[in-house]
């Protein structure tokens, strides 16, 4: 069974689109939990809108951030395979069947987005990295990926025995999709596949983003310390 888990919040401009991306490639028994933050907008109504059985809808009990916000979907969900959506981006056809394909060898895929802005899409995520670093975006290890993330939740799939180990999540995470890349990177098999499966879509309203964070160096010091501490 397939659990799609999803963290929304002011989701409603686009969350139709991502939705129906999605269930377009679902079997008829695997879910979309959708964790909500405690949307303002007409985020829950568009989701009850869509009338899929498919759809399980926590709605907020307190707002929690999209970090742990997703840490209630991933705790509520039900399958052996677990997928990360994001609430505004689209699944391009094809991304379950490939990602599927390779968890036969792995027990967490990731894989390339296409970057879809405002004014039309542009460079992958894989190739905008290299461009900027000279390296490609995945970068296996777990040292690597203490020192800098290059884990993307919308990007990622892993098996339910990554949840076992990952769960709950340690407190004062800087991202919940670099803990559990962390945590498959040192007790898992890690498999990347370079293609974009899905277009990542950037507004300034993101609750994450690809790309450096904005926090300050003393706040990404004790973010470091803190996952090594729970890592270890």
């Amino acid at each position: 069974m397939i659990s799609v888990c999803m963290a929304t919040y002011n989701g409603g401009k686009f969350i139709r689109e991502q939705l129906e991306s999605i269930l377009s490639q679902l079997s008829s028994d695997a879910e979309i939990v959708i964790a909500d933050d405690g949307s303002a907008d007409d985020t829950l109504a568009v989701v009850k809108s869509i009338g899929d059985a498919r759809l399980r809808l926590l709605p907020a009990e307190k707002h929690l951030g999209v970090i742990y916000n997703f840490e209630r979907a991933l705790q509520a969900s039900k399958g052996e395979i677990i997928f990360l959506a994001d609430q505004d981006d689209v699944w391009l056809p094809g991304k379950v069947e490939k990602v599927l394909a390779a968890l036969n060898e792995a027990d967490l895929v990731i894989h390339d987005a296409w970057m879809l802005r405002p004014s039309g899409i542009s460079d992958s995520s894989w190739t905008r990295a290299g461009k900027l670093s000279g390296i490609r975006a995945y970068k296996s290890g777990v040292i690597a990926n203490w020192w800098k993330n290059t884990f993307t939740g919308c990007c990622m799939a892993f098996r339910r025995r990554i949840l076992d180990k990952a769960l709950p999540f340690p407190k004062n995470l800087p991202m919940h999709d670099q803990w559990l890349g962390l945590v498959a990177e040192k007790n898992f098999k890690v498999k990347s596949i370079d293609e974009p499966l899905v277009e990542y879509r950037q507004h300034h309203a993101n609750a994450t983003h690809i790309g450096n964070s904005p926090a300050g160096v003393f706040q990404k010091i004790k973010w470091r310390l803190d996952l090594l501490k729970a890592i270890i």
